[in-house]
């Protein structure tokens, strides 16, 4: 799933990982994870310099992920706040 993830959205969003229960599958994820079937991905900036994602961006991802036959339940943005995360750091980041 991570690299096809990264194939589609190549150009509008970079992967940079995915968890299952909070354990990060993706990439180098561990082959005996027990996995559910819900998976959380983290997306940054396809330029990566902390640059933010912009909410276009978002939606273009959302309508490739549909027309890719992606189920998605829910979008978080993630933001900096003084130079300070608001935000939760996924295991390994």
């Amino acid at each position: 799933m991570g690299e096809k993830l990264t194939k589609i959205t190549e150009g509008v969003l970079k992967l940079k990982m995915i968890t299952n229960r909070g354990v990060k599958v993706y990439p180098d994820g561990q082959p005996e994870t027990f996995l559910t079937d819900h998976y959380r991905c983290r997306f940054i900036s396809s330029e990566g310099n902390g640059k933010p994602i912009s909410h276009s961006q978002i939606t273009k991802a959302l309508d490739i992920f549909s027309k890719e036959g992606f189920d998605f339940i829910k979008t978080e943005n993630l933001y900096t706040f003084d130079g300070e995360i608001g935000y939760s750091l996924g295991q390994g980041e």
